[in-house]
């Protein structure tokens, strides 16, 4: 039985949006390539003569020998042989070897029988060397005490020595990263991951202040990392980002290098005798020798920086230079150089696919390498991969046919899409421009109105991602055009497809996902009904202001739209008027608590960024903070409102009350433009984003249109056979919220699925008039205007925006 629990405290970002429009035919009514390929044509082995450029890293999957559920580390041995350490689908770990580049596997060994017994301990980490030793930290479970972190030394052939190092305890303050353990847990998980850790002064680290060792707590220092340094030394890193240099011969500590872990996180790479510490801003070389820092490569931190830091490292020359992996591909960095080179584009293969996570790089010579990875989407019971990427000189380095996508916000259900896609047309190259990031510092109404010049100057992309754009006004303005042909076939939720059909059968605008808005409450509270709800008074107290006006928006928005376009007051008035009702009066310490919960199960991050999931209010909501939790389900919720209604005892869950009925939230909704230079190429890809295959990628982005695949991403099917496999959430230390992870019952897939078939209205998309209802709506809550001042203040606004 395993248990988890991650939890992160994010800002939301509300921004705002305008837009202004031409008139168009249609329905009416970054990244560059880099200069990894200059470097092999430099070489020789593309062509630089002027045509078009040639040479490209091909991706091919390798059959692994049975299935596995991790693999720890991968190595290319002093003698040629490719050598990893994994965990089979039966438990079993074992070292497996290849004589020829990874085509075919024997087993070497499996690990000593102390190490294969799941009563005992389990394995987080290991490391293989080039001589061929393995090293694994051995998680000891101890009856009373939790977990004691052992750290192993295996030879070749297999025999298991335990190294003589005890990690040093948590001294200080224990604001950075936790664990928490209970009576049946087997794995523990960090609580937080040092960016979102609590300030100082919290009520936790207060608690930690009178036990700072941690014992008895159930918080104590583990092994997060470990790299062999060479074949005589390790570096082993701890839950405060401190790394130790630690010698095999007798546990001594060399070195110590100590991180505040609690501002970010550290990762630690080899490349020969020099470590290379990045963060997501900085990169760090220290020589092992001396354990003094070196002078800063400037090109290396600015080209990380600005392309990712790496999650997997090789080198070929001894650490005169590294091979690293990233979301933005392969690159390669020589010490003491100027350049940062991009060998592969990761967004033409795996390399850049959101469930893709590299667990180790191995360059078997400067144009073949070997990456093992887990990707949730490879349709492995495991999830572990193979592949191997060969330089073909004769491959162009770009497909001739390029392919622009655009959309507003970053959707990993679509980066996936693409890196599939990609891989089965080779002939397309999707270019896919994100607007809208951190780093931009662009509004929407700046993003749309460049979009428009952009696409009346026939320049804009091909396809458009329609989530927060104005889409009926795309489609009579004859921006988008018809695509009823890509959805011809298959079972899909039809009220949820054709939500924007015509009168002449065209759709213009077809949402690839969907989100639900939901209530969650105890039995005192609950009801679908929104005249019921609001006549409790008080009912919404102790939570925002703007997020209950923002997720009401949603189911009520829609029915304010009259025939003309333009809004009905007295239905904004009387919105506003209810709400305020069941909101109470305004308690001003609400604004000091802000958490949005993230959750992660077996060590696979899943980000709640959006701040209207129904998950931000499932803890307040089970522990009695409020007394009605209100948002969009359409991630990984439903095991936490599940077991949240389960602590409620008559808890239950329905469509959120609003002045409209059966609201669905349309997300990753798919146009073409009208002016599109690649209409045939651009109608392919729109027409795979909504096969089985595409619609079973799952990154909590929205559930999938289509029926099977619908049911496949949320009956849990995957826990089959592992009804003992627990995970835990926590909206605090202080409590914990228990859930099983197991498939659903047919009970609970009956209601789902039921609630889903009933949608039929798609929420008012028009990102400017909801931040306008917002803004003012606010204001109502706090009791600063009343609900006609309010409602006259919007139309002024809206007016004025409709009017452009």
């Amino acid at each position: 039985m395993k248990k988890y629990q991650r939890l992160k405290r994010t800002t939301g970002i509300l921004l705002t949006a305008a837009l202004i429009l031409g008139s168009l035919s249609g329905c009416s009514k970054k990244e560059e390539a880099g200069s990894g390929q200059e470097a092999m044509e430099e070489s020789g082995t593309g062509n630089g003569g002027g045509g078009t450029a040639m040479g490209r890293f091909l991706e091919e999957e390798i059959a692994l020998p049975t299935d596995f559920y991790d693999i720890y580390d991968m190595k290319k041995l002093e003698d040629g042989t490719i050598r990893f350490m994994g965990n089979d689908g039966n438990g079993v770990k074992s070292i497996w070897d290849s004589k020829d580049s990874g085509t075919t596997w024997e087993k070497a060994f499996d690990l000593p029988e102390e190490f294969q017994d799941e009563n005992a301990g389990y394995i987080d980490y290991a490391a293989i060397s080039s001589d061929g030793q393995s090293a694994c930290v051995f998680n000891e479970i101890v009856s009373g005490s939790g977990i004691n972190p052992a750290i192993y030394i295996l030879d070749r052939e297999g025999k298991a020595d335990r190294l003589p190092f005890d990690i040093p305890e948590v001294k200080g303050e224990t604001s950075g990263p936790q664990f928490v353990f209970s009576d049946d847990s087997e794995h523990p998980e960090r609580v937080d991951d040092g960016a979102d850790t609590e300030e100082p002064g919290t009520e936790d680290e207060s608690e930690n202040e009178e036990n700072p060792s941690g014992e008895g707590t159930g918080i104590r220092n583990m092994v997060l990392d470990l790299k062999f340094l060479g074949s005589d030394q390790l570096l082993i890193k701890d839950i405060r980002d401190n790394i130790y240099q630690v010698s095999i011969a007798d546990g001594s500590i060399k070195q110590t290098y100590e991180f505040d872990g609690s501002v970010e996180s550290h990762q630690c790479f080899v490349a020969g005798k020099t470590m290379v510490i990045q963060t997501s801003t900085e990169t760090l070389l220290y020589d092992t020798e001396t354990g003094e820092q070196k002078q800063a490569e400037e090109a290396l931190r600015k080209a990380v920086s600005e392309n990712g830091a790496f999650t997997v490292t090789d080198t070929t020359d001894n650490g005169e230079s590294i091979y690293g992996l990233s979301r933005g591909g392969l690159y390669h960095y020589k010490f003491g150089g100027s350049v940062l080179e991009q060998l592969i584009d990761g967004t033409m293969n795996s390399l850049g696919g959101p469930s893709f996570y590299a667990n180790a790089l191995t360059m078997l010579d400067e144009q073949n390498l070997l990456v093992v990875a887990n990707d949730d989407n490879s349709g492995k019971p495991g999830g572990m991969v193979l592949l191997k990427y060969t330089y073909s000189p004769d491959t162009p380095a770009k497909p001739d046919k390029e392919l622009k996508v655009y959309s507003l916000y970053n959707n990993k259900e679509l980066r996936q899409a693409i890196s599939s896609f990609q891989k089965e047309h080779a002939d397309i190259y999707i270019n896919y421009e994100v607007a809208m990031s951190e780093e931009s510092g662009m509004t929407v109404s700046d993003a749309l109105k460049t979009l428009t010049t952009e696409i009346m100057a026939g320049k804009g992309p091909d396809v458009l991602v329609l989530d927060g754009m104005p889409v009926e006004t795309y489609m009579e303005k004859g921006i988008l055009k018809d695509i009823s042909s890509v959805v011809t076939e298959g079972n899909y939720f039809e009220s949820i497809l054709k939500a924007w059909e015509d009168e002449q059968g065209q759709l213009c605008a077809i949402p690839a996902r969907f989100k639900i808005p939901v209530i969650q409450a105890s039995g005192q509270y609950f009801t679908e009904d929104f005249d019921e709800l609001t006549q409790k008074a008080g009912c919404l107290a102790g939570q925002h202001p703007d997020e209950i006006i923002r997720k009401f928006w949603y189911t009520c928005g829609t029915a304010w739209k009259k025939d003309d376009n333009t809004l009905d007051e007295g239905k904004i008035t009387e919105f506003l008027t209810k709400l305020k009702n069941a909101y109470g009066e305004y308690d001003s310490s609400v604004e000091n608590v802000s958490t949005d919960v993230g959750f992660a199960e077996e060590g696979k991050e899943v980000s709640m960024a959006n701040r209207d999931s129904i998950s931000q209010g499932v803890f307040d909501v089970a522990f009695g903070d409020i007394k009605v939790n209100v948002g969009l389900l359409g991630g990984y919720d439903m095991d936490y409102i599940l077991a949240a209604n389960k602590k409620l005892g008559d808890g239950d869950y329905g469509h959120m009350p609003g002045q409209a009925e059966n609201v669905f939230v349309p997300a990753m909704i798919m146009g073409i433009s009208s002016k599109s230079t690649q209409p045939e190429a651009a109608e392919e890809f729109v027409k795979f984003l909504f096969t089985t295959q595409a619609q079973k990628f799952f990154q909590g982005g929205g559930f999938a249109v289509e029926k099977d695949a619908f049911r496949t991403t949320n009956d849990g099917h995957e826990y089959e056979g592992k009804e003992g496999l627990v995970g835990v959430g926590g909206a605090g230390m202080d409590r914990i919220l228990d859930y099983e992870l197991k498939p659903r019952t047919e009970e609970e897939m009956k209601k789902f699925t039921e609630l889903a078939e009933s949608l039929t209205t798609p929420s008012l998309q028009d990102e400017v008039i909801r931040d306008a209802v917002v803004e003012q709506g606010e204001k109502v809550l706090k009791g600063e205007l009343s609900p006609e001042e309010a409602a006259g203040a919007i139309m002024q606004k809206v007016n004025l925006y409709l009017a452009e």
